[in-house]
């Protein structure tokens, strides 16, 4: 990574991840991979706060598990922004990237 670059959430979410493995300091890891280490401790910040949010959530909804969603590799035969969950039994709920939880909630449990 390069110094006075932003840098998105996925790249700096990866990197923290990455320096959890790697057994080296916050330091370290900062100077082998170029980042400045305000903006590695800005990021570290926000991702322990949403880790935090997911355990809120994973409590409030015990039934779900997160998710990371990727773009499809080939999204040409794709429609975008659609959530699609294959369950074992076959069965295929496809629905909108927005759907409220609740609803999502509602249609597996039907």
């Amino acid at each position: 990574m390069k110094k006075n670059q932003k840098y998105s959430k996925e790249e700096m979410y990866l990197a923290i991840e990455i320096w959890q493995e790697s057994g080296v300091t916050q330091a370290e890891f900062c100077e082998r991979e170029n980042i400045p280490v305000s903006s590695f401790y800005h990021w570290i910040k926000k991702y322990k706060k949403e880790q935090e949010l997911v355990g809120l959530y994973l409590e409030q909804y015990p039934g779900f598990i997160p998710v990371k969603v990727s773009p499809p590799v080939n999204s040409i035969n794709e429609e975008p922004d659609r959530i699609e969950i294959s369950f074992p039994n076959g069965v295929r709920l496809s629905c909108p990237s927005g759907t409220d939880i609740l609803q999502l909630k509602n249609l597996i449990n039907y």
